[in-house]
């Protein structure tokens, strides 16, 4: 792991962080900008923990975040927003969400 993604992963937390405050749990980077298995226009896959229900209007909320930061730094994000209460579900259950709690970096 890079220090300038180490960077860009608590610059997105930060403004994460200032729009939800408590609600949100976890920013998770996982997929191939962890695993060094990349070219240079590699996507950041993140997986971003909430602790309310999600909506389309929350991740509306972050996907608009998440853009301030691909422009800033240049990057591409692909965002995966999971409530907290769906980490026990079908959905939060799914090997991509399993694989990236258990294998990705949290910031």
């Amino acid at each position: 792991m890079t220090e300038e993604k180490i960077k860009i992963l608590i610059d997105l937390k930060k403004s994460l962080s200032k729009r939800f405050n408590e609600d949100l749990k976890d920013v998770v980077l996982f997929g191939s900008q962890l695993t060094e298995d990349n070219s240079k226009d590699s996507d950041y896959d993140i997986l971003i923990i909430v602790k309310r229900k999600t909506n389309w209007e929350l991740e509306r909320e972050i996907s608009d975040i998440c853009y301030d930061i691909d422009l800033k730094y240049g990057i591409l994000t692909d965002t995966h927003v999971l409530g907290e209460s769906e980490l026990n579900s079908p959905r939060g259950k799914q090997p991509i969400f399993i694989n990236a709690i258990s294998n990705g970096y949290h910031v």
